[in-house]
């Protein structure tokens, strides 16, 4: 069979769509004949190159993974892929084992780091998907536990896709007869021996036990967005050619498709719609606590805080604080206030202000994750990822389907960081009064130590008070989640307001321990 006739079967393999992949059918004596690869190979790389050049005019980012099984070719796949591309656009990620500090951190966040930006290709020798299987099967429940890491892949590729990132998966796939030969081969080679490692035999020897669950889970994470393409990896030629004509075909689709404007629009999906749990707001509290009284249960507090920071580290476990709040509510204060006594070196405060041109490059969340802790730090956030559904909202900094699909986004982000990570978020809305507001306003631009806390913006802000108030309500009804609530903190009386804040993440990390 020609490589033409052939390639017409391929290209309903690409996109699996609603249907099954079901590895123990695909066909493994493909093959590719020479004259069919050589003069099909120049096209298609030509064509790359050129659809590479349309990405970055366009602004498309695009990720590309290469899976399969050890020795099915993922390097020999990667040497080809990058002979048509130019080296400026795109990066190359070969993954092995996670670092120290990778571990430390929730299972996305290295990948979270290695997306790419708008107009550029990221390549993946192995990826998320290697290391979820790897580290699963190596736990007596990995069957059982799977799931996590498959909702929580389906979730980032989602997400990356919403933005507008183009993602094609391929899993190079070759019988256990076919992998024997190829380790053996290597192994009598001098200069790739040191590849076939023992626990590569071990991996060898439970191949078909692997190969159901394995199966099972590229299904799972089968989807629209992010399809599976299942090569058959027997004969190089024929592995080459399929993953060009898969790649080519489907980047050309993108880019017919973003010239019609109106049928991309057409073609979104409405964001998912969050259950809204309204959260009421006060700035006063119900009850009148002198500042003598708070200033005494705030020392005592500290000395706890420090005792629970310590355990914290300890135990290795992360705890992320996000404070949010009108202007001159307080957070800065509170924040000094909750770290006082606190170890520095356990510690570390994100100071949160408008993208830089590099970050507005990649996805919004990117530029938080980046920041998430270690097991056994804690990360306060002075503004967060809140921002996406408050202030550029209100100034329109982005789209209304951008800010409308974030409320589920940053819900999963929390709720991945805490599954992943077996630790806790706090999040706290300091909020104060109009008229109160206006008075530290005042204080503050009367008081030379104090001036550069106030800013046109500032005073600008107070025209679009009602606006704030509407996207204030909803942003707390729609993320206020049972693993990551709201805590309004009454911040009209300053004192009072630090001793509920430092209470409420007390109440945190016992319930962590």
């Amino acid at each position: 069979m020609s490589y033409e006739s052939d390639e017409q079967n391929l290209i309903s393999l690409n996109r699996f769509g609603s249907f099954a992949i079901m590895l123990g059918k695909v066909d493994l004596t493909k093959t590719a004949d020479e004259s069919t690869f050589d003069k099909t190979l120049t096209s298609l790389q030509e064509r790359l190159g050129i659809l590479q050049r349309a990405f970055r005019d366009q602004n498309i980012p695009t990720i590309i993974v290469i899976e399969g099984w050890n020795a099915a070719g993922i390097t020999m796949a990667v040497h080809e892929i990058v002979q048509a591309l130019d080296p400026r656009g795109f990066a190359l990620h070969a993954i092995e084992r996670a670092s120290e500090e990778e571990r430390a951190r929730p299972f996305l966040w290295r990948f979270w780091l290695r997306t790419p930006p708008q107009g550029r290709i990221a390549l993946f020798a192995r990826s998320w998907y290697s290391r979820a299987i790897s580290e699963e099967m190596q736990k007596h429940t990995w069957q059982k536990s799977l799931k996590g890491p498959e909702d929580q892949i389906n979730r980032f590729e989602r997400q990356l896709h919403d933005n507008g990132t183009v993602i094609l998966k391929f899993f190079l796939h070759i019988s256990k007869e076919e992998q024997k030969l190829r380790l053996e081969e290597r192994e009598r080679n001098p200069l790739t021996a040191w590849l076939v490692t023992p626990s590569i035999w071990n991996v060898h020897r439970h191949y078909d036990d692997s190969f159901p669950l394995i199966n099972d889970f590229i299904n799972k994470t089968n989807t629209d967005y992010a399809p599976w393409t299942v090569v058959e990896a027997t004969d190089r030629k024929y592995t080459i050619l399929k993953i060009y004509s898969t790649i080519v075909k489907n980047l050309e689709k993108v880019v017919e498709a973003a010239k019609d404007t109106k049928s991309r629009k057409s073609r979104q999906k409405e964001p998912a719609k969050s259950k809204k749990n309204p959260v009421e707001r006060r700035s006063k509290p119900y009850n009148e606590y002198t500042r003598e009284e708070c200033q005494q249960t705030l020392n005592n507090l500290q000395i706890e805080m420090l005792e629970l920071h310590y355990l914290l580290f300890k135990r290795k476990i992360p705890l992320m604080i996000a404070y949010e709040g009108w202007d001159a509510a307080g957070k800065g204060g509170n924040i000094t206030r909750l770290t006082r006594f606190m170890n520095p070196l356990g510690y570390y405060v994100v100071p949160i202000s408008a993208p830089t041109s590099h970050e507005s490059q990649y996805h919004y969340l990117r530029r938080f994750i980046k920041h998430f802790p270690p097991g056994g730090d804690i990360a306060i956030f002075d503004r967060s990822w809140y921002g996406r559904v408050l202030v550029e909202r209100v100034e329109g900094f982005c789209s209304e389907p951008e800010w409308q699909r974030a409320y589920q986004e940053i819900n999963e982000m929390e709720e991945d960081f805490i599954y992943s990570s077996g630790g806790g978020i706090v999040k706290f809305w300091l909020e104060i009064s109009k008229d109160e507001q206006l008075k530290r306003f005042q204080q503050r631009a009367n008081d030379p130590l104090k001036i550069y806390k106030i800013t046109e913006d500032d005073w600008r802000n107070r025209d679009k008070w009602d606006h704030y108030e509407e996207a204030v309500d909803e942003m707390l009804a729609r993320t206020s989640t049972d693993v990551a609530p709201w805590t309004v903190i009454e911040s009209d009386e300053k004192w009072y307001a630090r001793v509920k804040a430092i209470k409420t993440v007390i109440k945190t990390a016992q319930n962590l321990l």
